[in-house]
């Protein structure tokens, strides 16, 4: 996606910063020819990608110089399959004494060294334990070799790493308040929203109470199994109706441990995006099985979109 933040915007009673989208393109990853060893993910060895390095950088460029695209700053988004992320509960103190106290509790829950990883923490609510206050954050760890290595990726390209973000946060940004989602007001300030993201490989659950990132999942799963239908209109048939149900069986597990950690505690809407968002009925068969409320995202208030961009399909590129 190119596009820029133009500031905050109100709309329909609603303050929100909003952005604007000029242009989109997707591109198939090109695998790459010798696939990474073991040794290299477990952080010993350095971190070996799973794509063509060279072909992925020469088709981006190729697209960004037919489209003329003159932005320079880059912001580069990771699924979570990447990071260790853990929610911890830690005394209340400055920032920095926090980023120490940090790295130490996650060597003790996790046999790694700090040092290796680029660590990073979000709070997510300040709590009272006794008379004493603490913080609850959610807490995400990336091998400093592979936060290097996109780093390099974006430089050999000639431009310049702006961010590196997580699916979940940016995600967690989109639908941290209340927002219009399809032309309707939502209360995400007060309800559960989950946020299901089906893609070709991988199914990505992230749930958000009162819009805080509570609790997300990767599910093993996705569209791949509908792959020869690609370019063409997905059937509505048995064998699609069966692999949704499937994916419902693996996210209500998901769902039911964490509704089980709190009493009450429930999920007030389902949101559906990716490419599966494509299936004829899917929210549907959604709502029918899980008996919650479920739509496929269409429309968010939040995103101007250039007059080029009329093929733009929000539930593709969310």
């Amino acid at each position: 996606l190119i596009g820029s933040a133009l500031g905050k915007k109100k709309k329909k009673g609603l303050v929100h910063e909003s952005l604007t989208i000029r242009d989109v393109f997707y591109i198939q990853t090109p695998k790459a020819k010798t696939p990474p060893s073991m040794a290299s993910l477990d952080g010993t060895r350095g971190y070996t990608p799973f794509f063509d390095v060279l072909a992925l950088q020469e088709e981006i460029k190729g697209n960004l110089q037919r489209r003329k695209v003159k932005a320079e700053k880059v912001i580069m988004t990771i699924t979570d399959r990447s990071v260790i992320s853990r929610e911890m509960v830690l005394p209340k103190v400055e920032e920095e004494k926090l980023k120490g106290i940090v790295g130490y509790e996650l060597q003790e829950f996790l046999p790694i060294d700090p040092k290796q990883y680029i660590i990073d923490f979000k709070v997510l609510e300040t709590l009272k334990v006794g008379e004493i206050e603490k913080y609850k954050l959610n807490v995400a760890a990336l091998l400093k070799e592979e936060g290097q290595f996109y780093h390099r990726f974006i430089r050999d390209m000639g431009l310049e790493p702006f961010a590196l973000d997580l699916t979940s946060n940016g995600i967690a940004k989109l639908f941290d308040r209340n927002i219009t989602i399809n032309g309707k007001v939502r209360d995400v300030e007060q309800k559960t929203m989950a946020y299901i993201d089906i893609g070709f490989g991988n199914i990505k659950l992230h749930i958000l109470e009162k819009g805080v990132l509570k609790f997300t999942r990767n599910i093993e799963g996705g569209m791949q199994p509908l792959s020869n239908n690609q370019g063409e209109k997905i059937p509505d048939d048995e064998n699609t109706q069966e692999l949704v149900k499937k994916w419902i069986g693996s996210l209500e597990q998901m769902v039911k441990f964490f509704t089980s950690r709190e009493s009450n505690r429930k999920i007030d809407q389902l949101f559906i995006y990716g490419g599966g968002a494509m299936i004829p009925q899917v929210e549907k068969v959604f709502e029918e099985t899980m008996g919650v409320p479920a739509e496929v995202i269409n429309d968010i208030d939040t995103l101007d979109f250039h007059k080029d961009c009329q093929y733009f399909s929000l539930p593709i590129y969310l």
